[in-house]
């Protein structure tokens, strides 16, 4: 699946008020760039879909692209991928607050958010 800052922009559109501003462009281009399949020392990381989808919601918590709606736009881009990736997520009620506190608070951080949605997928 093919995603880059317009993408993400088309989610903001859907699930934020009109005109949440972009407060940082890099952060934003970050947040695209970073899902996509890499290797370090010829070891794969972000191979699977909720590794990848994990990294849009903690970018857009870490590095807080927008001037507001930061979850909000991060859990929904999670959403859109995985369905796309046909393993769409089902968490149960306050599983997204307490995830989103926990990255904020450096207690889950990328693994952990990866390891949520798979189980979420599950």
């Amino acid at each position: 699946m093919y995603v880059d800052a317009g993408w993400i922009l088309n989610v903001q559109v859907e699930v934020s008020p009109a005109n949440t501003p972009i407060r940082d462009w890099g952060a934003l281009h970050c947040m695209a760039e970073r899902h996509k399949y890499e290797r370090i020392a010829d070891e794969p990381y972000y191979e699977e879909a909720p590794a990848r989808a994990a990294t849009f919601l903690h970018t857009a918590l870490r590095l807080r692209p927008f001037t507001d709606y930061n979850a909000s736009i991060g859990i929904a881009c999670v959403r859109a991928y995985m369905d796309a990736s046909g393993t769409p997520v089902n968490p149960k009620p306050g599983d997204w607050a307490k995830l989103v506190a926990d990255i904020r608070s450096d207690e889950a951080d990328l693994q952990e958010t990866a390891r949520l949605l798979r189980e979420w997928s599950a």
